[in-house]
C-alpha cells in the first residue's frame, strides 16, 4: 500500500511538474483569429497550422509575442489591436503581472462589489482608455490559479422587405479560469427569446437547429457547453462541448463547421515547431429511428472520429491530412480511440460499415500579403473510375486566395473563394452515416450538387470601425420529383423518388432543379465603448427556381456588450 502511495504521488508530482501552459481555448469568433490570419498573410508569422479551431490561448499568446518582436512592420492600426490583445492575454504571457483593478489587499475584483467600485468602473469604462484589458464581471487571480466571469448581452434587430421582423434577445455567462499553470477549464451558458413572425425568427443563424420552445408570439431556446483542458507538455488532452472548426475556409469548412450546433468531445494535439496532430471523437445527435415501446421516439448513439497531420516545410507552405468517419447505432469503437491508427483499414476491419472520407488541404504564401490555398474533400472514390461520371466519384473543391494591403491600401482586404461539392457528397446509404448533426450539415453548410463563389473585401477604417463587402452565389441543383440525382444531404443514392425504379449509376454536377441564390452585404462594425459593439448590416438577395425570381432585402442592427 505504501508503494502505490508513493507511486501515486510521484505521478502526481510529474504532472505538476509538466504543467506549462494555459489550454483554455479561444472560442470561435474572437476577433484575435482574424488578427492572427492577416499576421500570417503578411508574412509577420509563418504558416501557423490552424486548421483546428478553437485554438489554446496560450498558443495564441505566444503567436502574440511573436509578433510584438516585429510590430516594426505593422500599420498604426495593427499596433494598436496588437497592444490591446497583449493585455487581453496577460496572464499566459506573465501570470506574475496581476489585474491592473485588482487592490493591493485581496486577490479578487467585481464593479459590483460596492456602489462606489461601480461608479468608478463606469467612468473606466466611459472613458475608452486605449490599450486597456478587456472587462471582467469578477476575476480572481493568485499564484494557485485564475477565475474570470463575463456577461454577455446580444441583441439584433431584423426587418425584412415584406415586412416581417425578428427580434433576438440572447444572455451568456462565460467563466474561464486555471487550477496551476495549465489546467484550465471554461463554461458558457446562454438564454434566448425570438420575437416576430414565426418562420422568419426560426430561420435566424444562431438556432442552428436545435432544440426550440414555441410560446405563440415567442421563441426560447438555449445552449450550454464547456471544456476542461491539460496541457502535459507533451500533448494536450481536452474534454470539451463547443463549436469547432476543422479546415482550411472563410465561407465554410468541409470536414467540421460551426454551421450545425456544438457537440460534445475528446481531443488530443501536439504542437511541434513544424507539425502538428490533433484527434477528436465526438457524439453526435442522430434522427429519430422509430418509437420505443413507451411510445417516444429513439435516438440511435451516432459518433464522429478525425484525426488530422499538419505539416510546414518551410514558412510560406503548410499541406494537411485529415481522416474522418461517422458511424453509429452502436457504443464507441475502441479501435477509432486510438489516435494514430490508419481509419480506412480500421473501418475495413469493422466491416466497411461507416462513412468514411479524406481532406487534403495546402496554404501557399506567395508573397507579403497574398496567400492562396485549397482543399480537395473525398467522400468517396474508384481509382479505376478517376475522371468518369460514375455516381460513386463523390467529391469537393474549395480554391481561395487572400490579399491583405493590395494597392498599399493599409488594413483592407480582398478574399475569394470558389466550392464545388458534387452530388451525393455527405450522404451515405445508411440514414445513421450521414453527415450531419441534428439534421443540419456538420461540414461545408451548402450540401451536395452545389457551387459557391464568395467574395470578402474588408477595410479597417479605425481601430473600432471595420467595414466591408461581401458578395454569393450559391448554385444548388435539387433532386427532381422522379428522381434522386445527388442533390439531398438527407437522401442517399439508394432512395429512389416517385416512380424512380433503379438508383442512378451516372452523376452530372448541377443537374436537377436548379436553384440560384444570390447575396450582396454590406456590413459595419463600430466599438463605441471598450468590449461594447453595434453593428448594422443591410443584404439584398435574388432567389431563382423554375424561371420564378424572389428579391428580398433585409436591414439588421446588433448590439454587443460583453463585460
Amino acid at each position: 500500500m505504501r508503494f502505490i502511495q508513493r507511486s501515486l504521488l510521484i505521478l502526481v508530482f510529474w504532472v505538476v511538474a509538466a504543467w506549462a501552459d494555459n489550454p483554455v481555448s479561444v472560442p470561435l469568433g474572437h476577433p484575435v483569429y482574424a488578427f492572427l490570419d492577416r499576421m500570417e498573410t503578411l508574412g509577420v508569422l509563418p504558416n501557423l497550422m490552424d486548421g483546428v479551431r478553437p485554438l489554446p490561448r496560450s498558443t495564441v499568446a505566444r503567436w502574440l509575442l511573436q509578433i510584438d518582436r516585429n510590430r516594426f512592420l505593422l500599420t498604426r492600426i495593427d499596433r494598436e489591436r496588437l497592444d490591446n490583445f497583449l493585455l487581453d492575454f496577460r496572464w499566459e504571457i506573465d501570470p506574475g503581472k496581476r489585474y491592473p483593478e485588482l487592490p493591493e489587499d485581496r486577490n479578487w475584483y467585481s464593479p459590483l462589489s460596492s456602489w462606489g467600485q461601480f461608479k468608478k468602473d463606469l467612468r473606466r469604462f466611459l472613458k475608452r482608455n486605449q490599450p486597456e484589458e478587456e472587462f471582467h464581471t469578477l476575476v480572481w487571480e493568485d499564484s494557485s490559479g485564475s477565475f474570470y466571469l463575463d456577461l454577455i448581452q446580444d441583441l439584433t434587430y431584423d426587418r425584412r422587405s415584406d415586412g416581417k421582423i425578428r427580434v433576438l434577445n440572447m444572455q451568456t455567462y462565460y467563466i474561464r479560469g486555471t487550477i496551476g499553470n495549465n489546467f484550465g477549464f471554461a463554461a458558457r451558458g446562454s438564454q434566448a427569446a425570438l420575437t416576430g413572425e414565426k418562420y422568419y425568427r426560426e430561420a435566424h443563424p444562431e438556432v442552428k437547429g436545435t432544440f426550440l420552445q414555441d410560446h405563440g408570439s415567442v421563441t426560447y431556446f438555449d445552449r450550454s457547453g464547456g471544456e476542461m483542458a491539460l496541457d502535459l507538455s507533451y500533448f494536450e488532452v481536452r474534454f470539451a462541448q463547443q463549436f469547432v472548426q476543422w479546415g482550411l475556409g472563410e465561407s465554410g469548412q468541409f470536414i467540421i463547421s460551426d454551421y450545425a450546433d456544438h457537440f460534445p468531445y475528446f481531443q488530443l494535439q501536439k504542437r511541434w515547431r513544424r507539425v502538428t496532430f490533433s484527434f477528436i471523437h465526438g457524439k453526435l445527435v442522430a434522427e429519430a429511428s422509430g418509437d420505443t415501446l413507451a411510445g417516444r421516439p429513439y435516438y440511435p448513439d451516432k459518433w464522429i472520429v478525425a484525426h488530422r497531420l499538419e505539416v510546414t516545410p518551410w514558412d510560406r507552405l503548410s499541406l494537411a491530412f485529415t481522416e474522418s468517419y461517422i458511424y453509429g447505432n452502436r457504443g464507441i469503437e475502441w479501435a477509432y480511440l486510438l489516435p494514430l491508427n490508419m481509419y480506412r483499414a480500421t473501418e475495413h476491419y469493422l466491416l466497411d460499415r461507416d462513412n468514411k472520407t479524406i481532406a487534403l488541404d495546402a496554404e501557399l504564401r506567395l508573397q507579403r500579403g497574398l496567400k492562396i490555398y485549397g482543399t480537395l474533400f473525398l467522400d468517396e472514390f474508384r481509382q479505376s473510375k478517376l475522371f468518369t461520371d460514375w455516381y460513386g466519384n463523390k467529391h469537393a473543391v474549395m480554391l481561395g486566395f487572400v490579399n491583405m494591403d493590395p494597392f498599399r491600401i493599409p488594413n483592407f482586404s480582398i478574399r475569394v473563394e470558389y466550392v464545388a461539392i458534387m452530388p451525393w457528397v455527405y450522404t451515405h446509404k445508411y440514414a445513421i452515416n450521414r453527415y450531419i448533426n441534428n439534421l443540419q450539415p456538420l461540414g461545408y453548410w451548402a450540401g451536395p450538387n452545389s457551387e459557391v463563389w464568395y467574395v470578402h473585401l474588408q477595410k479597417e477604417f479605425h481601430r473600432r470601425l471595420i467595414g466591408g463587402l461581401q458578395l454569393r452565389q450559391w448554385k444548388h441543383g435539387e433532386n427532381y420529383p422522379n428522381e434522386n440525382i445527388g442533390g439531398d444531404i438527407l437522401l442517399g443514392r439508394n432512395i429512389l423518388l416517385g416512380d424512380q425504379r433503379v438508383p442512378r449509376q451516372t452523376r452530372k454536377f448541377l443537374e436537377g432543379i436548379l436553384r440560384t441564390e444570390k447575396t450582396i452585404r454590406v456590413y459595419l462594425q463600430y466599438e463605441m465603448f471598450n468590449d461594447l459593439f453595434l453593428n448594422l448590416q443591410w443584404q439584398a438577395q435574388s432567389v431563382t427556381r423554375l424561371n420564378s425570381r424572389t428579391n428580398t432585402t433585409e436591414w439588421r442592427f446588433g448590439f454587443r456588450w460583453d463585460y
